[in-house]
């Protein structure tokens, strides 16, 4: 009923989050997922909303990462429905506004002995490879460490002077390089024929320096991105990526359905769930970068609130008594049934 319902509403594909269960359907095509998690190392961004960042310079991840596209790879079995993977989700990587939201992960890093960290030990061999000795380094921070040792040990920095932040920066690409670089080669070498789309950056968590990493390695950029639309202000950066990009999750929701929370973007009812979905989808197909939306998610939460967190939203496509919100499906059959015009013209 599911996928009659996903051919019959105009959509093209199912989402993250998607159960195996659907994955040798060969009906419908989907982008499969998964989460690295294990015993390796942890780094702190000062956030970690979800959960601690991992520390990629830790053997154990990389075995871990593997073990998890391995994981993927036998479920999906090279099936040409699957379009590509999604592998973590919405880490907080950083967000703008200040030094330390921005570079979190290099200034918790950097008060953490080499021995205890193993990015901070990577850190502390690209300083010294940046600045030789620890007098250019001083230099540069306006510093007075006596050795590197004394960094080696840990460090807590205060003031931020334009040097320090440019090796900040430079930091943490280095962090998400590894990061990247390692869950794309586990992608490349276990699922060679299907695509790569990143770690679904939240617009809240992340950095040009996450960016920028994520690019040399993925096929896609993804986002989640709870909004009403695609403005040009926000998205910018994206001629600078100039990669192809989709939009992981996105929702709104009414309290006309029962539910006592909407959802992350309130409408007013479901007649106007329908249309705040159609001007997100249409604003995304108006932007050359964007390849895809995808919409989190099918069904209500429960009213009680999901086991996780208690999320309650009627951000569904149906109810939990498997009813569709006609309104929402309706704007939906029509903004698919263009998607292809809009986006290429009528030829």
């Amino acid at each position: 009923v599911t996928v009659d319902r996903m051919l019959s509403w105009g959509f093209t594909s199912f989402g993250n989050w998607v159960d195996p269960m659907f994955y040798q359907l060969n009906r419908f095509p989907y982008f499969a997922n998964g989460w690295i998690i294990g015993d390796f190392k942890t780094v702190s961004s000062g956030n970690d909303y979800w959960a601690p960042l991992p520390d990629p310079f830790d053997p154990l991840f990389g075995e871990r990462a593997y073990a998890t596209v391995r994981q993927i790879a036998a479920e999906v079995q090279d099936n040409p429905w699957c379009i590509g993977v999604f592998i973590d989700n919405e880490k907080s990587w950083g967000m703008m506004g200040s030094v330390a939201s921005q570079y979190g992960i290099v200034i918790n890093t950097l008060a953490r002995s080499d021995d205890d960290s193993p990015t901070k030990a990577r850190f502390t061999r690209w300083l010294k490879s940046r600045h030789g000795d620890i007098e250019s380094l001083n230099s540069a921070w306006r510093t007075d460490y006596e050795s590197w040792d004394v960094l080696s040990a840990g460090i807590e920095v205060s003031n931020h002077p334009d040097a320090m932040i440019a090796d900040f920066s430079a930091l943490l690409e280095l962090y998400a390089e590894e990061y990247f670089r390692i869950v794309a080669g586990a992608v490349d070498q276990l699922m060679p024929n299907h695509m790569y789309l990143g770690a679904r950056f939240a617009d809240w968590g992340m950095t040009p320096e996450l960016r920028a990493a994520a690019a040399r390695h993925v096929d896609v950029m993804s986002y989640n991105f709870y909004r009403e639309g695609i403005s040009d202000v926000f998205w910018g950066f994206l001629a600078d990526i100039d990669m192809p990009s989709i939009i992981g999750e996105f929702h709104n929701g009414a309290l006309d359905s029962g539910l006592l929370n909407p959802g992350l973007i309130h409408a007013e009812s479901q007649e106007d769930r329908g249309r705040k979905y159609a001007e997100y989808v249409n604003s995304a197909l108006e932007h050359p970068h964007f390849v895809g939306t995808h919409w989190f998610q099918y069904i209500d939460s429960p009213l009680t609130g999901r086991a996780l967190d208690g999320e309650n939203y009627n951000v569904g496509f149906v109810s939990v008594t498997d009813q569709p919100y006609e309104p929402l499906v309706d704007a939906a059959k029509e903004v698919n049934a263009k998607l292809y015009e809009r986006r290429y013209g009528a030829d």
